[in-house]
């Protein structure tokens, strides 16, 4: 009786009837390939890459300022070129959940490694570029964060604190950042000074980006960076399967964590 009892019940019964069931069907659905009907129609047509178009550096370096402040240093960097790109672009950009960004403050939810800032930016190049033309971009994003100067000036005029002490980074990591940084400034890393510092580093960062993606748009992008000469050394006897070692690999100026042990 009761098999026959659900074999007569209408299909609109069974899903009132049950509670709750609606939920469980639309999970389903997810598993089964119905995903795309639950999503905004922009959001469910959006494939990898994501287009880009030409973005103006200095607004964006303006947003990276703006948003550090919202989210921490990888925020800003990404969200500052999503923000751009949603204006210029609208969808996929305009609903992308750029709040994932956050886990990179402080090199990564305060453990120092690798800069949010270019973290961020980085993101982003790969969101909008092929593997084989974002790596390259991504590259010398970190190599020019390594040995430019840095905050600009650029940010002065908004900024809650002018004419700050420049200093070079030396690596993309937080840690050699900051604490190269609080050395040329004599400031505390807890300083609000310290905090206005990586706004701007943060505005500078995703600004050098979109100059990167502009050239790239452009088919011009052409990378300048080379592995500093100390490190070009040590990788003779640690990176490769023909080095001596070959225990390690990377680009990163080795000198500026360990001792030159090549003299």
């Amino acid at each position: 009786m009761k098999e026959e009892k659900m074999e007569k019940m209408s299909r609109r019964e069974f899903l009132v009837g049950t509670g709750g069931f609606a939920a469980g069907a639309a999970v389903g659905a997810v598993l089964g390939g119905g995903v795309f009907n639950l999503l905004p129609a922009a959001a469910a047509e959006a494939t990898y890459p994501y287009p880009y178009v030409k973005l103006d550096p200095e607004k964006v370096r303006k947003y990276g300022y703006e948003l550090y402040y919202q989210g921490g240093c990888m925020y800003g960097a990404a969200s500052a070129i999503i923000k751009a790109l949603a204006e210029e672009v609208g969808a996929p950009f305009s609903s992308f959940p750029v709040d994932m960004f956050k886990y990179g403050a402080g090199g990564v939810a305060g453990w120092g490694t690798i800069c949010g800032t270019v973290n961020g930016a980085a993101a982003v190049i790969n969101l909008v570029a092929p593997k084989p033309e974002a790596f390259p971009m991504i590259s010398e994003l970190l190599g020019w964060y390594s040995e430019t100067p840095l905050p600009s000036k650029k940010l002065d005029a908004i900024a809650k604190f002018q004419d700050q002490a420049q200093s070079v980074a030396t690596t993309p990591l937080c840690h050699s950042s900051v604490s190269n940084w609080c050395e040329a400034s004599g400031q505390k890393e807890s300083s609000p000074q310290r905090l206005d510092r990586c706004a701007k580093l943060t505005g500078d960062v995703a600004a050098k980006a979109v100059e990167l993606l502009n050239a790239w748009k452009d088919g011009k992008f052409a990378p300048v960076y080379k592995v500093p000469a100390e490190t070009a050394k040590c990788m003779g006897c640690h990176v490769g399967k023909d080095s001596m070692l070959n225990n390690s690999f990377g680009k990163m100026n080795c000198t500026s964590c360990h001792d030159d042990h090549t003299k």
